[in-house]
């Protein structure tokens, strides 16, 4: 299988960048470095089915830490794939929530991992869940599938990937000129090491 993996290290490493300069330093506890030594301690898998898309979002406001509207900044990574992909477990973990995000047809999925991450998958389909018997306080397996990419309201999809210290149960609002929520963590390691490992 060829590596495609090019396209989205480069991104990841800008998006590593960008935290950077928001004002923490990476290997922290939290907000822009986030636990990097922790995230070396893991073995995620990618959180789409069939592996890295080299479609990663650079511009248009969604890469990490672009500026966004209302007076804020992007806190993820955007990977760039069509309505209905299966996204799956990273690691192994629990269910802990599943929000209102963007629309009625995006919303936000919550798992909380048994090595101590949270991953927020953004922008899911409402009620996708259900479709693999799943919940709020469902524990799922490493790999397991347990959501569809949902549509943005002007029409657009992608999995909004964000990565929190355990005990999150909401996405955070980065404010702009401001340094990162404390409990939002640096996805660039965690994303790089998860390229590895793909579910086809």
């Amino acid at each position: 299988m060829a590596d495609n993996r090019g396209p989205l290290l480069a991104v990841l490493a800008a998006g590593a960048a960008v935290l950077m300069m928001g004002g923490r330093k990476s290997g922290g506890s939290g907000g822009g470095g986030g636990g990097v030594s922790k995230i070396r301690n893991t073995n995620p898998i990618w959180p789409l089915v069939h592996g890295p898309d080299p479609k990663i979002a650079t511009g248009g406001g969604k890469s990490l830490g672009a500026s966004r509207p209302n007076n804020r900044q992007h806190a993820g990574i955007d990977i760039i794939a069509p309505a209905g992909t299966v996204l799956v477990a990273m690691e192994a973990g629990t269910i802990v929530a599943t929000n209102a995000w963007a629309g009625p047809d995006a919303k936000s999925l919550l798992l909380e991992t048994d090595s101590g991450f949270v991953v927020n998958y953004g922008a899911v389909a409402p009620g996708s869940w259900h479709e693999f018997g799943l919940g709020v306080g469902s524990h799922v397996g490493a790999g397991q599938p347990i959501a569809r990419i949902g549509r943005y309201p002007h029409g657009s999809a992608m999995l909004h990937f964000e990565l929190y210290a355990a005990g999150t149960r909401k996405n955070a609002r980065w404010t702009a000129g401001k340094n990162p929520p404390e409990n939002l963590l640096d996805p660039t390691a965690y994303l790089e090491r998860a390229s590895n490992r793909v579910m086809t």
